[in-house]
Order: C-alpha cells, then sequence, then structure tokens
C-alpha cells in the first residue's frame, strides 16, 4: 500500500511539475537575464543601499552553489565592493493574490563583467541546465499531530515556510499535492535503500523524459517541542533509491533549519557536479549540429543567437555550412555531449532525428513556428 501511495505521488507530481523549454529567443534570454537578478524586499530609501551587500552575497551563492565560498577572499572582495558589479535597481510592487502588500526592491547586476571575472579567477559557475530537481517532503511533529507541508497547509504555516530560499540560490525543487509515506530515516538507517523511493523517482523521471539521475526526493521533519528548540532532521535520496546524506538541526527558527538542509544538499551536488567535469574535461569533444528547414538567413541568425544565449551549456558555436536548407553548426560544449543533446532535445516546435549513429553529432527538423515571435 505504501508503494502504492508513493507511485500515485510521483505520477501526479509528474503532470504538473514536468521541465518546459523556452519556446522563443525572448524567453531564453530572460531566463539568463534573471540568473542574474535578486529581488529582496524594499524598506525605504536607505535600504537600497543597505541591502546590496545581501542581495550580492544571494547572487555569490546562488552562481557557485558553495555557501562556504562567502568566507572566502575572492567572495570578499565582490561583498566589499558590490555597487561596482551592478547594473541597474528598481523599486517594483510586491502584490499577493492579486492583493497589493508591499515593495520589493530588484538587483540586477552585470552578467558579462561577472562572468569574465569568474573565468579568470577559476572560479565555476554551477550551470543551471545540471541542477537536479529536488522533490521536497516536509512535514511538522507537534505533540501527535502530523503537518504535512504542501501548498495548502503553507498558506497558513508561514513559520514553516522554506520555498524561498531555494528560489533565491536557483535550487529547483517541487512540492507535492498529495499525500504521502516516506519515512525520515534515522541515522541507524543511513545508506540503506529504500525501495519505495526509487520506484516513485523512476515514475517521475520517465513521466518527465528526462535522466533519472537529475531527481532527488529531500524528506525532512522538524520536531516542535514548544519552549525548547526545534530539531529538523532530513534525508536525501539518489534516484537509485539510496539514502546519500542526511542531516539534524537543532534551532528555533524553522526557515533557518531549512536553510541549513538547502546549503548542505546543494553542497552535495556541487561536489557531484565538479567529479563529473572533471571525468569529462579530456573528452570535451566537438558537437556537429545539423538543423534541416532553415530556409531564410534572418531565421539562421535567430537560431544562432538561441545557441549562444546559454553559455552554461554551450561555450561556443561557428557556423560549418548552409545549403538547401541545411544549416551546420560546430559547437564546443561546456559540459559534455549528453547535457547539450538534453537541452535541445526539450525545444518545442522541433524534432530530433533519430538514428545518427556517429558519435557528437546531433540533427534536428525545425518547424517555421520555431521562429515565430
Amino acid at each position: 500500500m505504501r508503494s502504492f501511495c508513493l507511485l500515485a505521488l510521483f505520477g501526479l507530481l509528474s503532470l504538473s511539475l514536468g521541465a518546459q523549454a523556452s519556446s522563443a529567443l525572448e524567453s531564453k534570454n530572460e531566463q539568463t537575464e534573471a540568473f542574474f537578478k535578486v529581488t529582496l524586499p524594499y524598506k525605504g530609501e536607505p535600504s537600497v543601499h543597505q541591502s546590496l551587500g545581501d542581495a550580492m552575497a544571494i547572487l555569490l551563492v546562488r552562481l557557485t552553489g558553495q555557501k562556504q565560498f562567502l568566507t572566502s577572499r575572492v567572495a570578499q572582495a565582490y561583498l566589499k565592493k558590490p555597487k561596482a558589479w551592478l547594473k541597474t535597481y528598481n523599486i517594483v510592487s510586491r502584490t499577493e493574490e492579486g492583493v497589493l502588500v508591499g515593495k520589493n526592491i530588484v538587483y540586477t547586476f552585470l552578467e558579462g563583467k561577472l562572468r569574465q571575472e569568474f573565468h579568470q579567477r577559476f572560479v565555476p559557475i554551477w550551470p543551471l541546465s545540471t541542477r537536479p530537481k529536488t522533490l521536497v517532503l516536509g512535514s511538522l511533529v507537534q505533540g501527535k499531530t502530523v503537518t504535512q507541508l504542501t501548498d495548502e497547509t503553507l498558506q497558513y504555516r508561514v513559520d514553516a515556510e522554506f520555498r524561498e530560499y531555494p528560489k533565491q540560490i536557483k535550487l529547483p525543487i517541487a512540492l507535492p499535492t498529495y499525500r504521502w509515506n516516506v519515512p525520515v530515516e534515522s541515522k541507524m538507517d543511513s545508506g540503506k535503500k529504500l525501495s519505495t523511493v526509487l520506484k516513485a523517482l523512476e515514475v517521475f523521471a520517465k513521466s518527465n523524459q528526462r535522466d533519472l539521475n537529475q531527481h532527488y526526493l529531500l524528506r525532512f521533519q522538524v520536531q516542535m517541542r514548544g519552549g525548547e528548540k526545534n530539531v529538523l532532521t532530513w534525508t536525501l535520496y539518489h534516484s537509485h533509491g539510496d539514502s546519500v546524506l542526511s542531516g539534524e538541526q537543532v534551532g528555533g527558527n524553522i526557515t533557518a533549519l531549512t536553510e541549513q538542509m538547502f546549503d548542505n544538499v546543494m553542497a552535495y551536488y556541487v561536489q557531484l557536479e565538479e567529479q563529473v567535469v572533471s571525468h569529462n574535461s579530456v573528452n570535451l569533444q566537438p558537437i556537429l549540429l545539423t538543423v534541416y528547414d532553415v530556409m531564410d538567413v534572418k531565421h539562421m541568425a535567430q537560431f544562432e543567437s538561441l545557441l549562444k544565449s546559454n553559455p552554461d551549456t554551450v561555450r561556443s558555436v561557428a557556423l560549418v555550412s548552409m545549403q538547401a536548407g541545411r544549416v551546420q553548426y560546430r559547437i564546443t560544449p561546456q559540459i559534455n555531449y549528453q547535457t547539450v543533446l538534453n537541452w535541445i532535445e526539450g525545444w518545442p516546435e522541433s524534432t530530433l532525428i533519430e538514428g545518427v549513429s556517429a558519435d557528437n553529432v546531433i540533427e534536428i527538423n525545425v518547424t517555421p513556428e520555431f521562429f515565430s515571435d
């Protein structure tokens, strides 16, 4: 019965939380630009400069995926003079369910300058395209009452709101809309495989048509002890069903406890990413991309702009040839062939041509709608 509930849970999640690729260049560029935008509550004119340092700190954690990076000498140089890296800031209205509740300040940082600076200082940026999706199952325990933290329950349990921090640092998470039954493992159980998690994640990954390795399940539980400090216990499950990481935090503020949890989870992901990059760095062979049904020079330029709009995945793009509606590009990947293939495969109004046997070769057909505004 427990296995059936988990399968049903992730089946429903897969329908509502599937990743949707951008259908236009504008949308893709907005996503890239948003990576260098930080939004914070606006509390009056003095807060413009006071919160700029906080915004820079959030950006540095977002870019590197490592909270401990803030203590480094490199990060301290950015934090001491955050204005040097600021492009613009804007004051905007903040609404909730259509009701004006205050104002936000949006800081936009200099993307090109920061990317170049990070490159020169050998500070790797954690690509958005390789960040795994984490399904988060949280609950509160007060006496004999257990409250599962869904979108609905978090509307009145604001003391347990944990979604803002992963949103700020661009850590993709999803919440279920269905009741679950995945226990929080004790330290004695750490490292054991949980078959219900494995089966559920397999269903979720297949429904989303994404690599199974890009999915994790994070289960946490907060024991609320009245006048005493709260205890947060959590476990991270890999897509293979294994418990790969676990921890325990003690403190009064639930949001602060969950932030520590996400910092640990994020650091684990970055460590895995570094291992993958190190393993693949010697094999970053160029990719030959052939695009059919491109009949207009303007469309060719739009397509090339699209390829260059994702620097986290594509390092460089060069036109090889163009004839009879067929355009060929030589792509140098930022990470590996599979990452580029996964990205291109998700484009709407395009079809991947199957049966291409040569290594590092991708061929696709595009429809006229692919280039529509």
